[in-house]
């Protein structure tokens, strides 16, 4: 386990937790998101356990989508907003009693070439993206960048969240539809496990509130290191591909773990 530090290396999410200091326990919404984004290098693996859905929890779903997908998406239908993302940093932030943590980093980074020609690198691949809008600060760039990053950022944002609307959206909207087509739901049953890559997968939740009868909603969660993680990954499948060549199967193509980058077993 990793990432302890803020909330224990085993955190619960139920409203009143923690005297609700943060957003996760109450029972409003959650736009699709990362967690401690505002790490320099943010958890890997993401395991949230089901432990109490009162028959009484009225929405509470959870939701899942693949940022690197739609940023690929976003590539295609917005070039001029996606090359923005990738230009300039954005701030993630997390101030309270008992942190003080910012970092900046670009919400969609390609992976490098030493290509000095910057319309050819942004056809790279993009190996990571950096997405929590709860947990943004002010940007700090040129005046002259601010106009078209928060277009881009608006751009980007409702390819990502089914909850974003504006007057420009409608059922033809591609970017709005995106979204609508590729964010997985579910209401979670007690003993189910929730396990995602947070590097990849932004995840939310619907709002919620209580009826008649019992009520609760109780998750418990934890992170794991993603080097510790792929090491695990990568270990046990070369111990499979060498188990199977012992008995005359072929080596299987290389798996990606779903980082964004091919991986060498």
């Amino acid at each position: 386990l990793s990432h302890g530090a803020l909330y224990g290396n085993i955190f619960h999410v139920r409203v009143g937790e923690r005297d609700s200091n943060n957003v996760a326990y109450t029972s409003s919404s959650l736009c699709p998101h990362q967690d401690l984004a505002y790490y320099e290098s943010p958890p890997g693996m993401q395991l949230l356990h089901c432990v109490a859905m009162g028959e009484a929890v009225i929405g509470g779903e959870s939701t899942l989508i693949d940022a690197l997908a739609a940023a690929y998406r976003l590539r295609e239908v917005r070039p001029e907003s996606f090359e923005c993302l990738v230009r300039c940093p954005a701030t993630f932030v997390k101030q309270r009693a008992g942190a003080s943590m910012t970092y900046r980093r670009p919400h969609i980074v390609l992976a490098e070439d030493g290509s000095s020609d910057s319309g050819e690198m942004m056809e790279n691949e993009i190996v990571a993206v950096h997405w929590s809008p709860p947990f943004e600060g002010p940007v700090m760039l040129p005046p002259g960048d601010i106009d078209r990053y928060y277009e881009a950022y608006s751009d980007f944002e409702r390819i990502l969240d089914v909850a974003v609307t504006s007057e420009e959206c409608d059922e033809y909207d591609e970017l709005s539809q995106y979204a609508k087509e590729f964010t997985w739901e579910r209401k979670l049953s007690p003993g189910e496990v929730l396990v995602f890559n947070n590097r990849r997968m932004l995840h939310g939740r619907r709002a919620f509130s209580f009826g008649e009868g019992l009520g609760q909603r109780h998750l418990v969660g934890c992170y794991t290191n993603i080097d510790d993680t792929v090491n695990c990954y990568r270990v046990n499948l070369r111990e499979m591909v060498l188990k199977g060549m012992e008995f005359g199967e072929p080596a299987p193509a290389t798996l990606n773990v779903g980082n964004g980058t091919c991986i060498i077993p």
